[in-house]
């Protein structure tokens, strides 16, 4: 009997110490799984942050390559080698003024009337459209598209840089669809006044 009772104590020892030496390894796997995989997403974070804010320089070195060959490199006195040759020219945009300022009743707050008096310029780069402006009929129908715009909106539509960039996209749609097939690159407002 005593043979059985210490068969049974080294049975259970044997099934502690392997239950212990489990106990160990299952939390060893807990540990690398709550402080190994945290740690390794951090750097992985890390190696994403950087790449995000350091692999910009690309872009701008490409930039500067394309252009610092194509104008020149500047040199010491702070010329450029290339400006004033015919390349830099066929980029500039032309301007169009009108010769008198666009003058417009429109309704303000509480139907009060208000003027806006508009200077708009026009820019762009293709001759046949310096012929396009150059005719009388073709300025006329301009204004009358501009008036017929500008009567629409309200003081509220004018106000803030997100009105100014409207009112010059709407410019632009309502130019090029009077000149079409022929367009503009841009509207310029080099006098925007209004009174109450």
């Amino acid at each position: 009997m005593a043979e059985d009772t210490e068969d049974e104590t080294r049975e259970e020892g044997a099934e502690g110490e392997e239950g212990e030496e489990e106990a160990k390894k299952g939390g060893l796997k807990k540990m690398i799984l709550f402080i190994g995989l945290p740690v390794i997403l951090v750097i992985l974070a890390g190696v994403a942050g950087a790449l995000f804010f350091l692999g910009g320089g690309d872009e701008e070195v490409a930039a500067e390559g394309e252009y610092g060959e194509e104008h020149g490199e500047a040199s010491a006195d702070g010329h450029g080698e290339g400006y004033g040759t015919e390349a830099t020219e066929e980029h500039l945009a032309e301007l169009f003024r009108f010769e008198e300022p666009l003058i417009v009743d429109m309704s303000g707050p509480d139907n009060r009337s208000v003027l806006l008096e508009v200077q708009i310029a026009l820019a762009y780069s293709d001759h046949d459209v310096a012929e396009l402006l150059a005719r009388e009929d073709v300025q006329i129908l301009l204004r009358d598209e501009y008036v017929d715009f500008f009567r629409a909106l309200r003081v509220e539509d004018i106000d803030g840089s997100t009105g100014s960039h409207r009112i010059r996209m709407e410019l632009i749609r309502r130019t090029n669809l009077v000149l079409a097939p022929k367009t503009v690159d841009g509207v310029l407002l080099p006098s925007f006044v209004m009174q109450q």
